[in-house]
């Protein structure tokens, strides 16, 4: 009872200029699966690879992001209020972002399965992270070194026009997901069009290929919103959009699913999670095509904002 009283969660509020006192970051959860779900969906290596992930820390949350080879960026924001204890103080620009081993913190935050008690601490730029965990009166901590390295690219998704943009309920987007997963398949073929088929994804395979068109019309429950200007066909890698797809199966509480393409061929797929709180969060994928068709004589005067 002595141990676990020490990981008692309380929230305090501080009165103070943040500018003038010294940084300080922590945050407390009752029970790690949430927190660790989110992360894992993002894990792009395999177990014990090293991958570099970015935490931008703000007053109303955090949000993680990873990359891929320059085609992919990958990010989750996750509001304070998934936390039982959210504290962020002092400092600015280096101090609230930190990059650390996203394998490395994974496998601290599994030591006791999903169920543990867990406070994570940071004290500045270039300061390590701190992880205690709390399991059944047992303790553990681990001082995790943080890494030198970039900050994520920009990858100026709403710099080029947005041309289409939809958005859907996630379930049917799980089971397109599940059904492209085709033996000799190499990429997904997204087709985005203001006509039937309005929305369709296709992949071919060593001797099987599969389509899925998802129909745009009042008897329709697929969409929640669609906005289409124009045709346009692009191809991404599959291993890409698979990635995309553990999300969903990880994260059974996605409901809606945001997809917007611009005129570069960029795809947007950005997952709305709840939190056990109630709370809105998101994952969101960033795409690099392989190739892109569009008609370039179409809406020559479009804005960027639809």
């Amino acid at each position: 009872a002595g141990m676990a009283s020490q990981m008692e969660l309380s929230l305090r509020s501080s009165g103070s200029d943040e500018k003038s006192t010294p940084f300080h970051f922590s945050c407390k959860a009752i029970n790690s699966e949430y927190f660790t779900t989110i992360l894992s969906v993002l894990q792009m290596e395999k177990d014990r690879q090293k991958q570099g992930a970015v935490f931008a820390l703000t007053p109303d949350g955090m949000k993680v992001t990873v990359e891929k080879d320059k085609i992919l960026q990958a990010s989750a924001y996750m509001k304070s209020s998934i936390f039982q204890e959210y504290k962020l103080s002092g400092g600015e620009g280096k101090d609230r972002e930190f990059r650390v081993d996203l394998s490395i913190l994974l496998e601290c935050l599994k030591v006791f399965g999903d169920s543990a008690h867990i406070e994570l601490s940071y004290g500045g730029h270039g300061e390590d992270i701190s992880l205690t965990l709390e399991n059944q009166g047992v303790i553990t901590e681990c001082s995790i070194r943080t890494l030198q390295g970039p900050r994520p690219l920009d990858f100026n998704f709403r710099s080029a026009i947005l041309i289409n943009q939809a958005s859907m309920k996630s379930k049917y987007l799980k089971d397109c997901f599940s059904e492209l997963d085709i033996p000799g398949a190499t990429s997904v073929e997204v087709i985005m069009a203001p006509s039937a088929p309005f929305l369709s994804l296709a992949a071919s395979g060593d001797s099987v290929s599969c389509k899925i068109e998802f129909p745009h019309n009042e008897q329709s429950e697929v969409f929640d919103h669609f906005q289409c200007q124009q045709y346009a066909s692009n191809r991404y890698n599959i291993g890409l959009i698979q990635m995309c797809a553990k999300s969903l199966a990880k994260m059974p509480k996605s409901d809606t699913t945001m997809i917007q393409m611009n005129i570069e061929g960029m795809l947007k797929l950005q997952h709305v999670v709840r939190g056990k709180d109630g709370s809105t969060n998101f994952i969101s994928y960033l795409i690099v095509p392989e190739e892109v068709q569009y008609d370039e004589s179409a809406y020559p005067g479009m804005s960027q904002d639809m």
